[in-house]
């Protein structure tokens, strides 16, 4: 474990366990803070299983590896105790979707979880954030702890498919010239005339390099809750924007996918492993009603 030094990183993104039962920790949160860690539980699970999502280096998200259906449990017992409160809630049905099973039963913990100097720093950082709210939970509470940032036993950062997959696209430049086509497109250029970098530019070379003609490529409907499915078809554009035709002649529904999680990648143009539905001739409904 390590402790002073990566303080600024609470800035950003955080866990908050004040005791080793998820559910008690919720129980204590103050009400902004239990509505922030939802979102940051989500943010966390897409970084330790999306790849190219970023975040990796954080120790927020480094102390959960490998421990992904114990952080679910962790988000859902914020998220119940966030809808108990009276709040409404978009995040439990994301959250739940990376590990269904935490939510019947405590998923191994993480080795880290029930150590009293981990505890300990958490409830002595929240006491210095909020004395008044605070103070008298904790009651007799160390002032000051440097937080504890426990290092995973494996460095597990997710990777592109390198097996049969599909290609999803969401950057729609809209309908095709013939029925049943759609066309993916991808900025090659700035607003300022300059050449996309970063994850832009990844994207913008799978969609030239390592897509190929022919490629399954599913188009997501109904914010993702079904998915048109066709392929790909050759490279066009203009200097400044590069585009594929989608022919589309089926359709999946996001149960079809073998993680569908993995659905929650923000990027324009991404793999995901190739659903059974897609596989071994194994046809997609058709698309036509």
């Amino acid at each position: 474990m390590i402790g002073s030094g990566l303080e600024r990183y609470d800035l950003i993104m955080q866990t908050f366990l004040p005791f080793p039962d998820f559910a008690a920790s919720a129980a204590v949160l103050d009400g902004p803070r239990l509505g922030k860690q939802r979102v940051e539980t989500l943010q966390i699970l897409r970084a330790l299983t999306v790849p190219d999502y970023g975040w990796q280096r954080h120790p927020a998200v480094r102390m959960w590896m490998g421990h992904v259906p114990a952080l679910v449990r962790y988000g859902l017992a914020m998220t119940d105790e966030w809808l108990a409160r009276g709040h409404a809630d978009a995040t439990r049905g994301s959250i739940l979707e990376f590990a269904p099973e935490a939510e019947s039963a405590m998923p191994m913990p993480p080795p880290w979880l029930g150590d009293e100097d981990f505890h300990r720093a958490h409830r002595s950082n929240l006491v210095q954030k909020d004395p008044v709210f605070y103070g008298p939970r904790f009651p007799g509470t160390a002032d000051a702890l440097p937080y504890i940032w426990p290092e995973p036993s494996a460095e597990l950062v997710p990777a592109e498919v390198t097996g049969p997959r599909l290609w999803l696209a969401r950057a729609q430049g809209g309908q095709g010239e013939k029925p049943d086509t759609a066309v993916v497109s991808l900025p090659a250029l700035t607003p300022a005339g300059v050449p996309v970098r970063g994850k832009k530019a990844r994207q913008l070379d799978a969609l030239l390099n390592e897509a190929n003609d022919g490629d399954p490529v599913a188009l997501p409907l109904d914010g993702g809750l079904r998915f048109a499915t066709g392929t790909l078809g050759p490279i066009t554009g203009t200097a400044d924007t590069l585009a594929r035709t989608l022919v589309l002649s089926g359709e999946i529904r996001r149960t079809d996918f073998d993680y569908p999680a993995l659905l929650q990648d923000p990027r324009l143009f991404f793999a995901v492993p190739l659903p059974a539905a897609l596989r071994g001739g194994t046809r997609a409904r058709s698309i036509h009603r």
